[in-house]
């Protein structure tokens, strides 16, 4: 069968689009990602099993015809002609299509192809909408562009006319449930590691100091802003400027804010703003750390996905620490892998920053943790259900 993926960023790369593309090609299909083409780069390109074909290069035309070419909006023709053009050489189809912004792009296409279309939701775009308006500061453009009630009505209008849906967590199919769609439409297919990932290696934890690292965009919802604050008041309790060090790599919107944030509590020291750096050195710090942080902001967007590192934390046999996000704490609690802070505050996080001291506690967790990624949150048990939802349409 030929799939075809696609992704309305540039790719590479994305690690659930490279899990399905890879999974896929492994099964024996013929897949080819559709992506945008903000970088140039060349519009055909074979990447280990499996191709990638980009939009046109437009670096010939003024800078806002580029922009518009690779905006990801269902109507734009663009989208609509390369999609079609790519698909229509290769019979017995299947589109997977990644994100909502793209979907009824998708279902056109695949209605004139006779092409079934799988929609993998890996984010919920009505609630990611509603709790960056609620958290950020955003500007009239992007208040249109990503309008939380359009969002929520377009996603209403195009979700009963896919083949099926693709979902990160159980809170993420209970809403599509809720909302009428037949449960034989909708599969969970989360963002889980393989169990060799880490070749094996587990954590071994000794002493009583914590090493955090976050690696990822620098948003509000992210709550890095909490850790900051968690992290000034734990070392205030001790008393000891060596209790604790952060290292945080990565870019976003609030990049001057949390450096701002960081000098204002003096705590230099102990929490680091990377930028983005080399994946030899983003090893490194993973390596050195021995907790896994995910002090996320509880919104409607973080109670109906579930981020990859909690997984890749707890394979790696890391205790997670978190606030209490839906789906995060009910893995946490479930699989007693880790400690969730009563709410999301400085104070109910430090608490449990100092509950981690303990490197027996840590251990336990770690374990705990590490037993439930290869028992059950495993990128194999997911690959089969994503195997099953593409060959029930075939």
């Amino acid at each position: 069968m030929n799939v075809f993926i696609i992704y309305k960023e540039d790719y590479p790369w994305d690690v659930r689009v490279e899990k399905l593309a890879v999974s896929l090609s492994k099964a024996g299909h013929n897949v080819t990602i559709i992506a945008r083409n903000a970088d140039q780069k060349p519009r055909h390109e074979q990447y280990g099993s499996y191709k990638i074909q980009r939009l046109p290069k437009t670096n010939f035309l003024p800078g806002f015809f580029q922009k518009f070419i690779n905006l990801p909006l269902w109507f734009n023709p663009v989208w609509l002609y390369q999609i079609y053009k790519i698909a229509k050489a290769s019979p017995d189809s299947l589109i997977i299509v990644r994100d909502l912004p793209l979907v009824r792009t998708a279902l056109i296409v695949g209605k004139l192809l006779k092409a079934k279309v799988i929609f993998d939701m890996a984010e919920v775009y009505p609630e990611m909408y509603a709790s960056s308006e609620q958290f950020s500061r955003r500007g009239l453009l992007t208040k249109l562009y990503k309008n939380p009630a359009i969002a929520s009505r377009y996603e209403s209008a195009v979700l009963p006319k896919v083949d099926q849906t693709l979902v990160m967590i159980e809170e993420s199919r209970d809403r599509l449930l809720q909302k009428g769609i037949p449960d034989s439409k909708v599969t969970i297919v989360s963002n889980t590691p393989p169990t060799d990932k880490f070749k094996g290696s587990v954590k071994s934890h000794e002493g009583r100091t914590l090493y955090l690292v976050y690696v990822g965009f620098l948003t509000k919802l992210r709550g890095l802003d909490l850790l900051i604050a968690a992290a000034k008041k734990f070392i205030d309790s001790e008393n000891d400027d060596n209790c604790i060090f952060i290292d945080i790599v990565g870019k976003g919107a609030i990049a001057n804010e949390l450096k701002a944030l960081i000098e204002e509590l003096g705590v230099e020291k102990n929490v680091k703003l990377h930028g983005w750096l080399d994946q030899s050195e983003v090893d490194r710090l993973m390596a050195r750390a021995n907790v896994g942080s995910l002090t996320y902001r509880v919104c409607g967007h973080w109670n109906h996905t579930i981020p990859n590192k909690i997984f890749d934390y707890m394979l790696a046999g890391l205790p997670v620490l978190t606030t209490p996000v839906v789906p995060i704490k009910r893995i946490v609690n479930s699989t007693q892998c880790g400690l969730v802070a009563e709410e999301a505050t400085p104070e109910a996080i430090a608490a449990n920053l100092k509950a981690l001291q303990d490197p027996a506690i840590r251990t336990a967790y770690g374990q705990n943790g590490h037993s439930a990624v290869l028992a059950r949150y495993n990128w194999e048990q997911d690959e089969m259900r994503l195997l099953k939802a593409c060959s029930d349409l075939m």
